[in-house]
């Protein structure tokens, strides 16, 4: 049986933002979740980071920077004591042209079905083992 190459990167969109999450840590060892683009007004600036946190949890109502010991789904934490978050997740994409394109699409929602697919990879990708991304058992929503 082939071996699964660990997924070090992906992309997140938002209605309004495209986030580079990367295994990758800061010089504070916090995994990288940077806003790579923005389209209209955020509370995150363009090149801003989460922050604080060394788990990032995908769930349908954002990435979420958390560092839960007790192997909690993500969804079931209460971030606001710890990096917070990004809005909800339109889609997801290994693909970084693929993932500005999506932001600059029109109407976008959340769970957007046009990139079903892309998510369900990324998804997919991430092995359930993964030592920093966690899929919310709760993000069906998202495949």
């Amino acid at each position: 049986m082939k071996e699964r190459k660990l997924l070090h990167e992906f992309y997140a969109v938002t209605q309004t933002s495209v986030y580079w999450v990367t295994d990758k840590r800061d010089k504070n060892s916090v995994p990288l979740v940077k806003k790579i683009a923005l389209k209209g007004g955020s509370k995150v600036p363009k090149g801003g980071a989460l922050k604080e946190g060394r788990l990032v949890g995908i769930t349908r109502f954002g990435i979420v920077l958390y560092d839960d010991a007790k192997g909690r789904d993500p969804e079931l934490i209460n971030i606001a004591l710890w990096g917070g978050r990004s809005s909800p997740i339109t889609a997801l994409f290994l693909d970084r042209k693929q993932a500005l394109a999506c932001l600059n699409s029109k109407d976008l929602q959340m769970c957007d079905c046009r990139w079903q697919q892309q998510t369900k990879e990324v998804v997919e990708a991430i092995d359930k083992n993964h030592p920093i991304f966690v899929v919310s058992g709760l993000a069906s929503p998202l495949v």
